[in-house]
């Protein structure tokens, strides 16, 4: 039984830090998921009730993070929902026609089309496309020091 939970823990931490670049899969939450399922398996008192506290604070921070990184960013430069829209559906299908490039040029695209579409001018468009890019870029540097530092708690209160 030790050695199943020991593998799901595993998978879904590296799941969890897997989504941190892949749209979908909820990092934080599968990250702090992985610890839950250890604590069950190994005792919650080994990881500690404190550790606990700040990776739930850090997922809920990660969440956040994550839901309006594209949104806040096209928001910010003329983005109407429609760009929006366009930004997180740009997201998805970048990620599985380009991988990691598609993440990155997805969002703009989206964003831009999105915006061409309720017949904005193209410059109106550019703008808001480059919102949502930067907007997921900065969701990503935010995010990524965040789980890392939530495997790492986590090893931390695994050996100590």
């Amino acid at each position: 039984m030790k050695i199943f939970v020991s593998i799901v823990t595993i998978f879904l931490i590296v799941s969890g830090f897997i989504g941190i670049i892949i749209p979908g899969l909820p990092a934080a939450p599968l990250i702090l998921l992985g610890s839950i399922i250890y604590g069950f398996g190994f005792g919650f008192e080994r990881i500690g009730l404190t550790i606990y506290i700040i990776l739930c604070i850090l997922a809920t921070i990660s969440l956040v993070i994550d839901y309006l990184g594209s949104i806040i960013g096209a928001k910010k430069l003329g983005a109407s929902k429609f760009g929006i829209i366009g930004a997180i559906l740009g997201l998805f299908i970048g990620f599985f026609i380009g991988n990691i490039w598609g993440l990155l040029i997805g969002p703009f695209v989206g964003a831009f089309l999105g915006e061409l579409i309720t017949k904005k001018r193209p410059k109106e468009s550019l703008k808001a496309g480059l919102g949502a890019a930067l907007g997921f870029m900065g969701g990503f540097f935010l995010r990524f020091p965040i789980c890392l530092a939530m495997i790492v708690l986590i090893i931390w209160g695994i050996i100590w």
